[in-house]
């Protein structure tokens, strides 16, 4: 478990970034806590980690690798899984390690967990020495270790080693471990790295949902198997797509028509089951039923043409204007006219 104590300077006071945890069902219930948490151990993610992802998720700020300085770590036997309560070895159900980070405070934080924790804010370090017991436990321990260190920061930051051994150390991990993707390593130092894309493992179909829901805790190298797997599925709907866009095509010719509309939805089913979905005006007119249903009527019409300018279909419409013409009208005409015309052209 973390704790990222954020520091800067006010009129010459050393403050650090606190919330208030206001869960009552959460440990530690109102008291004082900076970004921080449980490391995802099921994915293997390191304690550096763990504080990195934790402040973004928590502050939205991102961390800088070459400010960001651990000056505690305790590692104990516990009763308890993520709180750490000293006890023997033979009572021991977990061994817990604690670890708090210090980082200066470089743009304003967000209040990202509005039901677990309350607004952030800055807090005098003189304050919380007079209060210890507003903060949470590991806080409480170790403020005067905290002061100390803010105070010799600026020294102890130079001392850390250089970050390219560990640039290394990824690339030999990345080289012998080929399911990479279970693994979640310090996404600020591994962002940097192309991996060639011949040597990025393939992943499977049942592990997208599992990456796909932890995108903002991703690092490169995960990108870059998800973006693998973005291509593998375009290569394989390629050709759907094809037929996707002939379909599409037909569709937009045939877009708003109906089969047999000049029917009402009771009438379809029965007609088609008689002359099938496409019957031709002769088919139609051998029903004396339904020559006398439409002996009257007016008819909106269009005749559709193959690319070779052949007849293909009789689109038919009921007319909203059912007055009786005298002669021909462009675009309507009655069923007489359609059966002496184009009594075998399909309808649609």
């Amino acid at each position: 478990m973390t704790q990222l104590i954020l520091f800067t300077e006010i009129e010459n006071e050393i403050c650090i970034l606190l919330a208030q945890r206001i869960n009552p069902n959460k440990d530690f219930y109102l008291k004082l806590n900076g970004p921080g948490g449980k490391a995802i151990y099921e994915k293997n993610e390191n304690i550096d980690a763990c504080v990195i992802r934790e402040c973004f998720e928590e502050a939205e700020i991102v961390l800088k690798n070459e400010k960001l300085l651990k000056i505690f770590e305790e590692t104990c036997y516990s009763t308890k899984e993520w709180r750490a309560e000293p006890c023997l070895q033979k009572e021991a159900k977990y061994i817990v390690t604690l670890a708090i980070y210090l980082h200066p405070l470089e743009e304003p934080p967000k209040h990202t967990e509005l039901y677990t924790l309350g607004p952030w804010d800055l807090y005098k370090i003189k304050d919380l020495l007079k209060h210890l017991n507003e903060l949470i436990p590991i806080l409480e321990e170790n403020i005067e270790l905290i002061d100390g260190k803010i105070k010799t920061y600026g020294q102890d930051v130079l001392e850390l080693p250089i970050n390219m051994q560990k640039l290394e150390e990824i690339k030999i991990k990345l080289e012998k471990q080929s399911q990479r993707t279970q693994e979640t390593f310090n996404f600020l130092n591994d962002i940097d790295l192309e991996i060639p894309e011949e040597e990025i493992p393939e992943i499977v179909d049942k592990q997208f949902p599992v990456l796909a829901l932890n995108f903002g805790r991703l690092s490169s190298y995960e990108i870059q198997t998800l973006i693998k797997y973005k291509k593998k599925i375009q290569e394989s709907i390629r050709p759907l797509r094809r037929i996707e866009h002939k379909i599409q095509t037909i569709e937009k010719s045939y877009k708003g028509l109906k089969y047999l509309s000049i029917f009402d939805k009771v009438e379809r089913r029965i007609i088609a089951k008689k002359f099938g979905e496409n019957p031709t005006i002769a088919e139609l007119s051998k029903d004396d039923t339904i020559l006398h249903k439409f002996r009257n009527t007016i008819f909106e019409f269009k005749i559709h043409r193959s690319s070779t300018n052949k007849l293909t279909y009789l689109k038919l419409r009921l007319s909203k204007d059912q007055t009786q013409t005298n002669g021909i009208t462009y675009g309507k005409q009655t069923w007489e006219f359609f059966h002496k015309n184009y009594s075998k052209l399909p309808t649609i």
